[in-house]
């Protein structure tokens, strides 16, 4: 059974209803650890045929100290193609603490160019609160169900810190940033060591933790408010930037949502820009 979507999110029931879909692809985007270096319970239970996507340490680039950057789309295919993801796949992606990292999933998927992609609302939290089924172990993928997911890359929706720089003073280019006002303002540390404290000249804050309550995103016409209130009448592409790419997608996915179609993710975020005393800060 296929059901029409009209979302980037789906909910618990969607998902149960369309278990036995063939074309159903779920993956489990729950990062190891968060910015201050804490770390994330590795789920127990995980939600039946779902597959582990590990962009914090493997699906990811190799050659930067950064975290989790975005890898080429050639290593990004071959990663997925790995997992069993197919040019028409219906991919649902998840995370152990509800809404956090797998919007970041969701981005890279659609960087690549894959627009059956859709953030499951609740995330296992809520899957498991709701007395769902779930298994103890990953589905495993052989060697003979690879897929055939070809990346088609739009560069269009990652910045790098040279093109946040430029558009710091395009009236029509509006840069976001999802951490919390306090580390907005400067006035809460860093929970990365050695990161100056501060924000992106001309950037406005909307802190992920504002889009989400009890644990699911707020309706969508609340979530038009909070954007309609922060967005210029005369912006016509939004840049989102955090920690580290991870809940800017988040905010991301909401704009999306919302209709703002021609969004971007800095994907060195503050863990690039605030080591680089060239770049400025407010």
């Amino acid at each position: 059974m296929i059901l029409d979507i009209h979302s980037n999110i789906v909910s618990r029931d969607w998902l149960y209803k369309n278990l036995g879909n063939l074309n159903l692809v779920i993956l489990d985007a729950t990062m190891k650890k968060k910015a201050n270096s804490e770390s994330i319970p590795i789920p127990t239970l995980k939600i039946p045929g779902s597959k582990k996507f590990n962009f914090d340490t493997e699906i990811c680039d190799q050659n930067t100290e950064l975290p989790h950057m975005l890898c080429t789309p050639v290593e990004f295919q071959q990663s997925v193609r790995q997992l069993g993801v197919y040019s028409d796949s219906i991919i649902v992606v998840y995370d152990a603490m509800g809404i956090f990292s797998s919007p970041r999933a969701w981005w890279m998927f659609k960087t690549m160019g894959h627009e059956k992609v859709y953030v499951l609302d609740g995330g296992l939290p809520k899957w498991i609160e709701a007395g769902l089924p779930t298994n103890q172990e990953y589905s495993s993928t052989a060697t003979k169900e690879l897929g055939n997911f070809e990346s088609q890359f739009k560069p269009h929706m990652v910045y790098s810190s040279n093109e946040v720089l430029s558009a710091i003073d395009i009236d029509e280019i509006q840069i976001f940033d999802a951490r919390s006002i306090g580390r907005f303002n400067g006035v809460e540390p860093e929970p990365r060591a050695g990161l100056k404290s501060g924000h992106i000249p001309s950037s406005q804050c909307i802190p992920f933790t504002e889009v989400i309550s009890e644990g699911y995103f707020k309706e969508k016409e609340v979530l038009k408010n909070i954007f309609n209130g922060k967005i210029k009448n005369n912006a016509k592409e939004l840049v989102f930037s955090c920690g580290s790419g991870v809940t800017a997608s988040i905010l991301a996915l909401v704009a999306d949502e919302c209709g703002y179609k021609k969004i971007a993710i800095y994907d060195g975020s503050w863990s690039e820009w605030g080591d680089d005393s060239l770049l400025p800060k407010e």
